[in-house]
This record gives structure tokens, C-alpha cells and sequence, in this order.
């Protein structure tokens, strides 16, 4: 290297050039537990302007760092130590996987001397999470640690978004180098297709035009991609009904008049006859068609041609045959088709069906018919909230009945099912909005993984309220083995033991109990106000005795 440049790139710590290129890609927070392998990052992040939260567990802050990206639009940045640390991330990294986030992780490694060895907290962090990330790479070289995290940044952000892991051994960050910290990223054969194909697009349009009843069918892609706003700008030229898939929260208004309800296992009955029995053309946006959202694959739209929009070339006819594919970027291939439209209108003189029929009766057992008073009065509260969701029944019956559009997208595990969740993702979301308070809807099951990083919102004081869904059980379990089993329960029971009220004021947050649902409005917007962290236990069974209502097996 020459003297001048010597001078442009002059020699520091691994962890310094690390901590330089997060500052330089617009870092300014990251998630992350120490530990032996990885203290030179914490050590320089003293002296850095990104701030620093300390998670309880290295699953809680890769679930954070996913609730952040979620909600500011952008990578969220996780850290861990090797062996354990890094395993504990896995869930987190399988999480943001199936449902396109994008994270970095970034884990710290053994000296490069003593890997292979067996050594103390050695794992092979690169085979173990290969399956559950977009890329990941073992920096073995300290003039490579740059352009490492250069392209983690630009692989998680691009495409099909997703998480990529660095695995850094400790003396790579120790040792000083003169790293070039302006050096540009370009790899070969890595080029997303962002323009879709113009002839498929014109088959597309073409096809819509002539349909009779289409249907289209969108799901979390429209979010990630940015695409919103062209996208009802699309159904509305239109003038085509839609139905979602669980990760398509938000994307158009409940009320929309075009808009007909949930697909799949958990979704509206009327929404899947629509696209099952009744659709002679169905355009699918964003969405990999996951089994949960096709119900029985023979059943999906078997009297109508597909037209299938994604990023992502590997998830066009993986689950369903397609007869169009378009591959390009959601809102890029939209606007394309608009512009198409506005010289050449396929506008429908009215929609085929009526939104009237979506209005379901969903299933009363076991305290269901409480859960949608409780989420129905949660969407009459007129505040802008970031609301999170656990796993289990509440999500489902949260993803029906939070419908008011300041509360939404629903921060949400649509892909893995990640009980515990919910509370590390709100935590996530109120750093990317700090202006905004956080909900975590979470069920007695679901809230116990992960109960432990309620401390990280006491500590920083967050406006969060954690709304536990109380009934004593695992209630989707429990409706499995009912439906799946005969009705032979086992292991599903949860007691009443736990005080969850003296459990929020241990770990030094506030803490209520409802048990009518006159209280459930009163309580929430209490907690809100209060700007403290709250944990709010919701007890059903209380809450159905003392309102008289009607439920089926409530206690069976």
C-alpha cells in the first residue's frame, strides 16, 4: 500500500472498521448480548453514536432487531457471542426468513487459530444457520471484514429481503489493519430482477381485461416491498375485489369496499369460496402461497387461471401451478402496469361480488366470541398504536378484528409461528418510532418464552403494554386436539398460578387485571397514558362469567 493511501486508510481494530461501516450504512441501533468473542464490538461501540440495547436473550434481540426493520423500513442489526449466543439466534434468523425481513446478525467467533478444535463455545455457526438465512459467510481475513459487511447489507435490503449472518473470529477484530471503509460492493451473478418481463406484463393485463370475476389475492410482499400506495391506487383503477393472506394486515382498508376478507386455515369462509370456487382469473401479489393460505392445494382456485407477482423467482409456481409468472419488484411491476392502464383502461364496470359477505361469524368455543369484543373495542381506541402479536388463537382472532388503520400493519410471525415473539418485536418497533406506544398482544402461552425482556422496556422506558389473553391454556393446542385427536387433551393445561399483575410490579413495571369487559377500553387507555411498561392480564374466563356471556366448553 502507498504512503498516501496509508494515510486515507489508516490502520484500526477490526471492530473499529465494523463499528465505522454500521455508522456509515445508517445503523443507529443494534441488539445485542456480550460475551467473550465479541467484547472489542461492544468496546467500540462506547465511543459510537449507535445505540446500544441489551436484551435478556440473544432470541429476544434478534426479535427486536425484526420488529425494528419491520417498522423503520430498513435492516435491523443483532448481536451475539459464539457457541451459545450464536444458537440462540437461530429462531430469530428463521423468523425473519420466512417472512422477509431484513437483519444482520452478526456473531463473534474463536481465534481463526483454535477453530476446529473443539474449543469453549465453539459451534459451527455457519452450517447451523445456513438453512435459515439469506447468506452467510465466516470472515477468515481481516482485508475482507469490509466488504463483508457491505454485502450483508446489501443482500439483506435487495431482492427478496431476508437475514444474513457474519461470523467473525476474535482476533480479526482485534487486529489492526488498514481497512478501505469507501470500498464498493459488486457482486457477480447476484442481479434481482426488479422490471418485470414487459410481454408476461401485457399477458397479465390482457387476461384481467377479459375476466369475468377476478380476483386478486396479496400478502406481506406488498408491505416489504413498499408498495402500499400503488397498490390501491392499482385496485382502485381497477376496480377488482381482494382478499389477504395473514401477513397482508393492513395493506387495504377493513372497511374497503373491494376487500373481502382473509384466506386460508384461519381465514373467512366467504373469501376462500371466493378464490376457491368462484374466481376465473386470480392475480397473486407478494405472497409465497404458504400451506397455511392454500388450505388444500387441489382446492386453490381450480376454476382459474394464475398470474403470480413476486421477487422472488424460487416462490412462482413452488405450491401452485402458475400460467403467468412475472418476476420483478412489487411496486415497480404495479406502477408499470398503471402507467399501461391509464392509455388503456381494464377498469370493471362494478365488482363481481359484494363486500357485504365477509362479515363471518368465527368459532365461539372456548372464550372466542370474548376475544373479538376484547380486539373490537382495541380498534375503537383513536391513537396511533405499533401493535405486536404473539402465536396462538389471539393472533388469529387479533388479525380478524384489529382492523382500525391507525394500529396497522400487525407486527407479526406469519411464516415460522414464533410463540414469544410478540414482546422483544414491540420493544424493536418502539426504537424504530419512538413517538409511538407499543401493544404486545400476547396468550399466557405465547408471553411466558420470552417474558424475561419486559425488563429492556422497564429499563428504557418504554411506552409498552403487554395485553396477555388469559385463559389458562394452550388454546390453540387444545382446538388442534379436539379437531385432529378425538378430543383427547393432554398438555395443554397452563394453571392459574402465575400472577402476572405482581409479576409486571417484580420486574419493575405496572400492573392490571380485567375481568369485565366494561374495563377492557379504560384499562388500555390507562396503561397507554401512563407511558409506563404495563402487563395487563386479561382473564377470560372471569371476564365471560362476570358479562354473562354466552360460550361454548368455556371450562370443558
Amino acid at each position: 500500500m502507498s504512503e498516501k493511501e496509508s494515510e486515507k486508510n489508516p490502520e484500526i481494530s477490526g471492530a473499529r472498521a465494523l463499528v465505522k461501516v454500521l455508522e456509515l450504512e445508517g445503523v443507529d441501533t443494534i441488539f445485542g448480548y456480550p460475551g467473550g468473542a465479541n467484547l472489542p464490538i461492544l468496546d467500540e461501540l462506547r465511543k459510537s453514536t449507535i445505540r446500544h440495547v441489551l436484551p435478556r436473550h440473544e432470541q429476544g434481540g434478534a426479535h427486536m432487531a425484526d420488529g425494528y426493520a419491520r417498522v423503520a423500513g430498513k435492516t435491523g442489526v443483532c448481536l451475539a457471542t459464539s457457541g451459545p449466543g450464536a444458537t440462540n439466534l437461530v429462531t430469530g434468523l428463521a423468523n425473519a426468513m420466512l417472512d422477509s425481513v431484513p437483519l444482520i446478525a452478526i456473531t463473534g467467533q474463536i481465534s481463526r487459530s483454535l477453530i476446529g478444535t473443539d474449543a469453549f463455545q465453539e459451534v459451527d455457526c455457519i452450517n447451523i444457520t445456513m438453512p435459515v438465512t439469506k447468506h452467510n459467510e465466516l470472515v477468515f481475513s481481516s482485508q475482507k471484514l469490509v466488504e463483508a459487511l457491505k454485502t450483508a447489507f446489501y443482500l439483506a435490503n435487495t431482492g427478496r429481503k431476508g437475514p444474513v449472518l457474519l461470523d467473525i473470529p476474535i482476533d480479526i477484530l482485534e487486529e489492526t489493519y488498514a481497512h478501505d471503509l469507501e470500498i464498493s460492493v459488486e457482486l457477480k451473478g447476484y442481479n434481482p430482477t426488479i422490471v418485470g418481463n414487459v410481454g408476461q406484463v401485457k399477458r397479465a393485463l390482457k387476461i384481467l381485461d377479459k375476466a369475468e370475476r377476478p380476483l386478486v389475492l396479496f400478502g406481506g410482499g406488498i408491505v416489504s416491498a413498499g408498495a402500499v400506495n400503488v397498490f390501491n391506487q392499482f385496485i382502485r383503477e381497477t376496480n377488482i375485489p381482494v382478499v389477504r393472506t395473514l401477513m397482508g394486515t393492513g395493506v387495504v382498508d377493513d372497511n374497503d369496499p373491494l376487500y373481502l376478507g382473509m384466506i386460508g386455515t384461519h381465514g373467512h369462509h366467504h373469501a376462500n369460496q371466493a378464490i376457491q370456487k368462484e374466481a376465473d382469473v386470480v392475480f397473486v401479489v407478494g405472497t409465497r402461497l404458504g400451506n397455511r393460505a392454500l388450505v388444500k392445494n387441489q382446492l386453490f382456485a381450480k376454476n382459474a387461471k394464475i398470474i403470480h407477482l413476486d421477487i422472488d423467482p424460487a416462490e412462482i409456481g413452488k405450491n401452485i401451478e402458475t400460467n403467468i409468472p412475472i418476476v420483478g419488484d412489487i411496486k415497480v411491476v404495479l406502477e408499470d402496469m398503471l402507467t399501461r392502464i391509464s392509455k388503456k383502461p381494464i377498469r370493471k364496470e362494478s365488482a363481481w361480488t359484494g363486500s357485504e359477505r365477509k362479515r363471518t361469524k368465527l368459532s365461539t368455543r372456548d372464550g372466542a366470541s370474548v376475544m373479538e369484543i376484547i380486539f373490537t373495542q382495541l380498534s375503537s381506541i383513536d391513537l396511533q398504536i405499533h401493535i405486536s402479536t404473539d402465536v396462538g388463537r389471539h393472533q388469529m382472532w387479533a388479525n380478524h378484528f384489529c382492523t382500525n388503520p391507525k394500529h396497522l400493519p400487525l407486527i407479526t410471525s406469519g411464516g415460522l409461528g414464533t410463540m414469544g415473539f410478540g414482546l422483544p418485536a414491540a420493544i424493536g418497533a418502539w426504537f424504530a418510532d419512538p413517538q409511538t406506544p407499543v401493544i404486545s398482544i400476547s396468550g399466557d402461552g405465547s408471553f411466558m418464552m420470552n417474558m424475561q425482556e419486559f425488563v429492556v422496556a422497564v429499563e428504557n422506558e418504554i411506552p409498552l403494554t403487554v395485553l396477555i389473553i388469559n385463559d389458562h391454556r394452550l388454546s390453540m393446542i387444545r382446538e388442534l386436539q379436539r379437531s385432529d385427536f378425538g378430543g383427547r387433551f393432554v398438555s395443554h393445561e397452563l394453571g392459574s398460578s402465575v400472577d402476572y399483575v405482581a409479576l409486571a410490579k417484580a420486574m419493575g413495571g405496572s400492573g392490571s387485571r380485567i375481568t369485565h369487559k366494561e374495563q377492557i377500553v379504560p384499562t388500555i387507555v390507562k396503561s397507554i397514558k401512563s407511558k409506563r411498561p404495563t402487563i395487563i392480564d386479561c382473564d377470560l374466563e372471569k371476564i365471560i362469567k362476570s358479562s354473562h356471556l354466552t360460550i361454548d366448553s368455556v371450562a370443558s
